[in-house]
């Protein structure tokens, strides 16, 4: 990995749509330099997918939240097959830390978050906290990458 090939990942993490002329204006490399370096960051597994961005609130989805999950059964594969069929998770991750849970979730209105907290206790304690804004969206940290290189 070298700056090149950063720049092409935050580039791509902002419009994973973007054409390869565009990429390599962006960049200052020529467009099949740029084809053959997202290619091999491709075959490498650095780069696993593209996604489209969703803006939640117009799909009628304007509340988001955290859900911080304490399982009254730790490990138990069930919980988390149960947890992976509720539609309004859109993210789950087991942690370490008092929460053994973490989950983000999107509802349309308060009683449906009101019954996904009430669906969620089953499992064990929870905290629910309600995004009001996110200062940081997902990213990569590309940055570390400078000082390991000496770039």
């Amino acid at each position: 990995m070298d700056k090149y090939d950063r720049m092409l990942l935050a580039a791509l993490l902002e419009n994973g749509r973007e054409s390869y002329a565009e990429l390599a204006r962006k960049v200052n490399l020529s467009a099949p330099a740029v084809a053959e370096r997202v290619a091999k960051l491709e075959a490498s597994g650095v780069i696993t997918g593209y996604r489209a961005k969703v803006d939640l609130a117009k799909l009628g989805l304007p509340i988001q939240c955290v859900i911080e999950l304490r399982l009254a059964q730790h490990g138990n594969q069930k919980t988390y097959d149960e947890l992976s069929r509720i539609p309004q998770l859109t993210e789950c991750h087991r942690v370490t830390g008092d929460p053994c849970v973490i989950m983000r979730a999107a509802v349309g209105s308060m009683p449906e978050l009101e019954a996904l907290i009430d669906r969620v206790a089953q499992f064990g304690f929870s905290k629910t906290s309600i995004v009001l804004s996110s200062a940081i969206e997902q990213r990569v940290p590309l940055g570390h990458l400078d000082s390991k290189n000496g770039n």
